[in-house]
């Protein structure tokens, strides 16, 4: 006998009927969650929701890179070597790093063997030495895994971005990819500059098309097996999931489309958009369920950045702290011993199926308008990332959302800080995309 087989399945009319009468309401619809992309999320999802879409696994891993991300700006290399060395015998499986000024980079890898760790480095065209000198360990795979480990990131696009202008010009930054074997899509500054998921997913998409059609018309494209795109997860837990799940099935239909194969290999980041220095501990509980928010999406490596990043110098305590988050979710929650959990969710597949659509529709409107590059260089992407923070930062002013210690129950007697330790500008071009953040409105008011 099957379990449960003497219960009669009730229907969404069924359930809407109940609802509608418990909560002495006459629309379902007065109780639907309109998103800030223009969603509409039912309060309850049933088998019946999902009967049209075609439910299959987006990813297959179960594991994760454990990623320590350690900040250069202000460090020395034997600093930054020692906190390498600290964080991998600490547990971790991998190192995130930026480099966009010259450093003794044999220094800062003493005694540190990039192919046997997932090493996510991104560099401008100003350290690119570092890629000359490491050529040979860029190159080689993992001699046990043979997969791709090592990944030295040098993206034009997002330098363009960071910077507000290009190095030389279009042309010839892009010539930096015929010194890579794999493509490098940087999307982390769109969420960090305040998009909403739809415009973050139709960038990101964007971005790396600009790439495929480059390689493609160069005849080269055959050549990159391995795509590392890099994304900043934010903090509404199940967009989050969805929207890694999402961009996965838009990469492969974007791939299909160019009759080309690669391994996708996604790295996911805390934002900064809803950090603080104000009460600063709660930020480690946001960037646990940030982090949750990636593993449940299938992103193949995490780096959690310091909780007290960029506010103070990183100390061996606020790194432990980072590492140790994922730690505990892989060795004492076990949350690395299922494949895609989320698999058949009635929310999460409405929701990813939704996200889909909204964000492919608007990747052909870039693409109608000759592609992302000129949107950026025409500032028309800069405004409407604009608009979009403009609006998520107004429902915290009017406490339509919440942010503990910042909006809601703050601390008295905190002091402003009018400096940190970490620049997060790099840049007065009108172009750039600005990193922002939520809290800032609030810190300026002590």
């Amino acid at each position: 006998m099957k379990l449960f087989s003497e219960f009669q399945p009730v229907s969404a009319k069924e359930w809407e009927e109940k609802i509608l009468k418990d909560l002495k309401i006459t629309s379902i619809q007065e109780l639907f969650w309109h998103t800030p992309e223009g969603l509409d999320i039912r309060p309850f999802y049933n088998q019946e929701h999902i009967q049209n879409l075609a439910i299959t696994p987006t990813y297959h891993h179960q594991n994760w890179e454990i990623t320590q991300f350690i900040p250069t700006e202000n460090h020395s290399a034997e600093e930054l070597n020692e906190h390498l060395i600290t964080s991998l015998n600490g547990g971790a499986t991998g190192i995130a790093l930026n480099f966009f000024h010259p450093i003794h980079y044999s220094e800062v890898f003493n005694n540190i063997s990039l192919p046997h760790i997932y090493s996510n480095i991104h560099i401008s065209f100003d350290t690119f030495d570092l890629l000359e000198k490491h050529k040979d360990i860029y190159l080689s795979n993992n001699e046990f895994t043979q997969q791709k480990n090592c990944f030295i990131n040098i993206d034009p696009i997002f330098l363009y971005t960071y910077f507000g202008e290009w190095h030389l010009s279009q042309e010839k930054d892009f010539e930096i990819l015929h010194h890579l074997n794999h493509i490098p899509v940087n999307a982390s500054l769109y969420k960090e500059s305040g998009c909403n998921v739809i415009q973050e997913l139709a960038y990101t998409l964007a971005h790396l098309n600009e790439y495929l059609f480059y390689l493609d018309t160069k005849n080269q494209l055959s050549k990159y097996k391995d795509i590392h795109l890099q994304l900043s997860v934010g903090y509404s837990f199940f967009t989050e999931i969805a929207k890694f799940k999402s961009l996965r099935i838009l990469i492969h239909h974007l791939l299909k489309e160019y009759n080309h194969t690669a391994n996708v290999h996604i790295h996911a980041q805390t934002t900064l958009m809803n950090k603080s220095y104000l009460d600063i501990y709660n930020n480690i509980i946001r960037t646990t369920t940030e982090s949750m928010s990636a593993i449940f999406g299938g992103a193949n490596s995490i780096s959690i950045l310091p909780f007290d990043y960029p506010f103070n110098k990183i100390s061996d305590f606020s790194l432990r702290m980072a590492r140790n988050q994922l730690i505990i979710m892989r060795e004492e929650s076990y949350l690395s011993k299922t494949a895609e959990t989320a698999l058949g969710s009635f929310y999460v597949e409405n929701y990813t199926q939704a996200l889909v659509e909204k964000a492919y529709q608007q990747f052909l409107r870039i693409e109608k308008q000759q592609g992302l590059i000129p949107l950026l260089e025409n500032a028309v992407i800069q405004k409407d990332i604009q608009n979009s923070f403009e609006k998520q930062l107004k429902e915290y002013i009017d406490t339509q959302k919440i942010l503990i210690g910042i909006n809601k129950y703050p601390l008295p007697n905190q002091e402003k800080k009018n400096q940190f330790y970490y620049s997060l500008q790099h840049s007065s071009t009108p172009n750039a995309l600005k990193y922002k953040r939520l809290a800032e409105y609030f810190e300026n008011q002590i």
